[in-house]
């Protein structure tokens, strides 16, 4: 992969699973989230307005991927939050540009859907995703996120 190479964007295509399911493992470290990936197209599919998505594809591969969604009312914020629920690019695209084009387009999609502000997460053993992150102008929001087994639920 050559960093000339020209990056198409676009949104998500039903062949695109098994390439996003490949590359979201690769980039992760973790394992196969393919019904994530299929019901994140079913869902862009069914409401389009609440859910989009932009691929990135240099010489017909899939390079990289942004998903994300809208919510309204969310996080305790009057008004439209974008949420970035996945990113990822290949290993053999990075740092040349193609998260960079894919944030331009994630925020200009959520710009035109009424959203002024984004909200994302990264596991803090993800060093560079944190750092690409901070990079994009994330910062740390002011809030604790807490979690159990929900073997403990006792109502």
């Amino acid at each position: 992969m050559t960093a000339n190479t020209e990056t198409r964007l676009r949104p998500l295509a039903a062949g695109d699973v098994d390439r996003l399911t490949r590359l979201d493992a690769m980039t992760s470290g973790g394992g196969s989230r393919t019904s994530f990936f299929e019901r994140r197209l079913k869902a862009e599919q069914a409401r389009a307005e609440g859910f989009f998505s932009c691929i990135a594809e240099r010489g017909g591969d899939v390079v990289g991927f942004a998903l994300g969604h809208v919510l309204d009312g969310e996080f305790g914020v009057k008004g439209r939050v974008a949420v970035l629920d996945a990113i990822a690019v290949d290993p053999g695209a990075q740092r040349q540009g193609v998260a960079r084009a894919l944030m331009a387009e994630f925020d200009r999609v959520a710009r035109a859907r009424g959203a002024n502000e984004m909200r994302t997460q990264a596991q803090w053993n993800q060093p560079a995703l944190v750092e690409f992150f901070a990079a994009a102008g994330f910062r740390l929001a002011p809030r604790v996120v807490l979690e159990r087994p929900t073997e403990y639920v006792n109502f």
